[in-house]
């Protein structure tokens, strides 16, 4: 779901810019904010939306920080919550304090009961959460008094603090029995976050802040989301002076960004690469999966593709989950080797130069979202490198509802890092095979890696963190001997910026989803005169 950038869901969680208007510089309590976007509504946290924690209608328990700038994962501090929550022995129940007086954007008290029926929706089947996985331990939960919440899950999950960002509705709100993605609040969202949504459009949102934000009373009073119809028609509108700030595709960042604006980055979770589909002939092979993955130059990927905004990567796991991270599972480009092991596979070259084995020929069909001109880069770069190996490869662009239907017979285009705050989804969600939780996109290809679901099973409720981050470690390895995807790189979030006469916070550690909600708009709250 996450991975769809043209969803409703996706856009409205960061979808792809953000601006301040050229034409209203900030002055006194009427400052306002342009937003650019490409689809609008989708703001229920039931069904994902400010699953992460960030939004401007709704807070979660817990609320991400700066990022530290150490390399490591940003912290998580307490926001509904009154304190840190405390875990028992084998952290199988939580325990989170909640913070008084607080008030919801209809005027109605935020209290345990709200917690509660957020979190029983989302694991509830009939909300049909595209999200419910990363839940998938939550057994019960008690609320002994109004400002107690207590979490029973059915495994020891020590890092269950990573799913307390998640938005809470007022119990009011949840709609029982019926899909989440049918909710009023995709589109009257009700929150205890810092701005009302005033109104909306097919094409345009207004934000108002809240004069009686618990947090803090912002500075920054109005916000207004227009529609542009794909990320190629934001960038022209910023070039155009249209809007005057967005997250721009990296290799466009430069030719846009002018003696008024700035560039911000952020470092991320947010991978790319190609996925292998089990039902295509060339592709189920293990073989050939090891041989296309040291046959791609990432290094190139990253400094022509992504113009130097990335970072090689050949598994879901980055440097930035420390003793997770096993550095020695990196593919070395070595195009001589993928081609003998493509000849002993029995993909051999024939008078035309092109591979074939048993009358079959090796070919993958490439499909990405259209309107995502990075991963149509991404896609038709790899296309390029692949062809003198005698692979035929065809790119297309598609919508999600057809690539949807056919994800184990054609390579997409693929995004990773929804839910990075932990490694246990972000390695769990890309390479565990399907089970009753799992998403859509979850291991789209639906490749088993042998003894990986063993050892992210027993990672995943480990409570000596040493023996977990050494069976993540061993997931790696046992990745290398069976890689399931063709990953390239770690982005680096691009945006182009006119903050003129505001103080902005830096931004922090992003997931996949970013735009409105992430870069130098994560925290509009804290926006300051300068």
């Amino acid at each position: 779901m996450k991975r769809r950038t043209a969803s409703a869901l996706v856009a409205s969680v960061g979808a792809l810019a953000l601006a301040l208007s050229a034409c209203e510089a900030p002055d006194g309590g009427d400052s306002q904010l342009v937003i650019g976007t490409e689809d609008l509504g989708g703001y229920n946290p039931v069904n994902g939306y400010s699953v992460d924690g960030n939004s401007p209608f709704y807070d979660g328990l817990l609320r991400l920080q700066e990022d530290p700038g150490t390399g490591q994962m940003p912290d998580l501090t307490p926001a509904l919550a009154a304190a840190e929550p405390k875990a028992n022995e084998d952290s199988s129940a939580w325990t989170v304090k909640l913070r008084e007086g607080v008030t919801f954007s209809d005027g109605s008290a935020f209290d345990a009961q709200d917690v509660a029926a957020t979190y029983r929706a989302i694991i509830d089947p009939d909300s049909a959460s595209e999200v419910v996985d990363a839940f998938r331990t939550i057994e019960d939960i008690e609320t002994p008094d109004e400002s107690t919440v207590v979490f029973r899950l059915s495994e020891p999950t020590p890092t269950f603090v990573s799913r307390l960002t998640l938005g809470i509705l007022p119990s009011e709100a949840i709609e029982k029995g019926t899909p989440a993605a049918d909710w009023s609040v995709n589109s009257e969202p009700v929150g205890t976050g810092a701005y009302v949504l005033e109104s909306l459009t097919s094409d345009t949102a207004v934000l108002k802040a809240r004069d009686d934000y618990w947090r803090t009373t912002p500075e920054l009073k109005s916000v207004t989301i227009q529609a542009f119809a794909d990320s190629s028609a934001l960038a022209a509108a910023v070039s155009d002076g249209k809007v005057s700030g967005a997250a721009v595709p990296p290799r466009s960042v430069d030719k846009i960004a002018g003696e008024d604006h700035e560039i911000v980055t952020a470092r991320t979770a947010d991978w790319r690469g190609l996925t292998l589909p089990s039902d295509n002939p060339f592709t189920a092979s293990t073989t050939v999966r090891k041989a296309l993955n040291i046959a791609i130059d990432r290094n190139k990927i990253v400094d022509e593709v992504l113009a130097g905004h990335g970072t090689p990567a050949s598994t879901p796991v980055g440097e930035f989950y420390g003793d997770a991270y096993e550095p020695s599972a990196n593919f070395e480009l070595d195009v001589k080797a993928a081609q003998r092991m493509l000849d002993e596979a029995g993909w051999k070259k024939g008078d035309d130069g092109l591979r074939s084995k048993n009358g079959q020929s090796a070919n993958i069909p490439f499909t990405y979202p259209a309107g995502d001109s990075v991963r149509g880069d991404i896609a038709a770069e790899v296309a390029a490198q692949l062809k003198p190996l005698g692979i035929t490869v065809e790119v297309e662009a598609g919508e999600w509802d057809e690539i949807e239907k056919s994800m184990t017979r054609q390579a997409i285009v693929y995004a990773g890092g929804e839910q990075p705050y932990n490694i246990d989804h972000q390695i769990r969600a890309a390479l565990h095979t399907h089970t009753s939780t799992s998403g859509v996109f979850d291991n789209p290809s639906d490749v088993e890696i042998p003894g990986a679901d063993e050892l992210l099973d027993r990672a995943a409720e480990e409570t000596d963190e040493a023996k977990a981050n050494a069976d993540y470690r061993r997931v790696q390895d046992l990745y290398m001997d069976d890689p399931s995807y063709l990953i390239v790189a770690f982005l680096e979030h691009t945006y182009v910026a006119d903050t003129d006469g505001w103080d902005v916070p830096d931004a922090t550690f992003e997931p996949h989803v970013h735009g409105s909600d992430w870069g130098p708009w994560w925290n509009l709250a804290d926006w300051t005169k300068s």
